[in-house]
């Protein structure tokens, strides 16, 4: 299976300030480490080449081109973890985790639904509650995506985790009770609505009366200027 290239730089600088530096630059700072490594490659990134990787529908294998300044280094990897700006949700770190062709690893695969459920074509509305799974397997196995079919999906049925087809060589570690796909009922949407603004209007009735309530009238028999000055 062709695995997804990606170029990157050693760095020997670090630092908060130097790293907000490089993302001015358009550069993310990053980190390739494994068990296999005495010490961890602290990395540079482009940005526009890892959300272009990051947005490929391909599974997580990633072929590492390193450059030093003097030499290329190649080697097998995922992405383990990235960190985003909060505010302008902007990749800020990406952790690189090495890996070896005879050992498992761990990561996480995209969910693809495909086929028209029955349950739509009835009226029904498609809910999808599950994107990705985590699974483990060797490198060679991981596949680009488990596919789920959701043709014969009625009104008011689901599929779950435990329910996918799984390759060979393949452990899921996602719960099997964990729901990936459901078609319900619009109507059960729309009580929901209406509940809630029932509820909505009973609070501003209840308020209403409350106020109502506290507001005292001075008596037909006494000016308003009286029962001012007797507040």
């Amino acid at each position: 299976m062709k695995k997804p290239k990606l170029k990157v730089e050693l760095r020997d600088n670090t630092g908060k300030e130097i790293n907000k530096k490089l993302r001015k630059e358009g550069i993310i700072p990053g980190v390739l480490y494994s068990p296999h490594d005495k010490e961890n490659l602290i990395l540079k990134v482009n940005n526009i080449e890892l959300s272009k990787l990051l947005s490929a529908k391909s599974h997580g294998l990633i072929d590492l081109e390193i450059d030093d300044g003097e030499k290329k280094v190649k080697r097998l990897a995922v992405v383990k973890d990235l960190q985003y700006n909060s505010l302008k949700k902007q990749i800020v770190h990406v952790d690189f985790y090495g890996v070896t062709l005879k050992e498992k690893l761990t990561l996480e695969v995209d969910i693809e639904l495909i086929g028209e459920p029955i349950g739509v074509e009835e009226g029904g509305i498609l809910q999808a509650e599950l994107r990705k799974v985590e699974i483990e397997c060797l490198p060679s196995q991981v596949p680009e995506s488990l596919k789920v079919n959701l043709s014969s999906l009625n009104v008011n049925e689901h599929i779950s985790v435990g329910d996918i087809e799984i390759p060979e060589g393949v452990e899921v570690l996602t719960a099997p009770d964990r729901i990936v796909a459901a078609v319900v009922l619009p109507t059960k949407i729309e009580e929901v609505v209406e509940e809630e603004e029932e509820v909505a209007e009973g609070a501003e009735g209840e308020e209403g009366e409350e106020k109502a309530e506290t507001e005292e009238e001075p008596p037909s028999s006494t000016t308003k200027k009286e029962w001012d000055n007797r507040q």
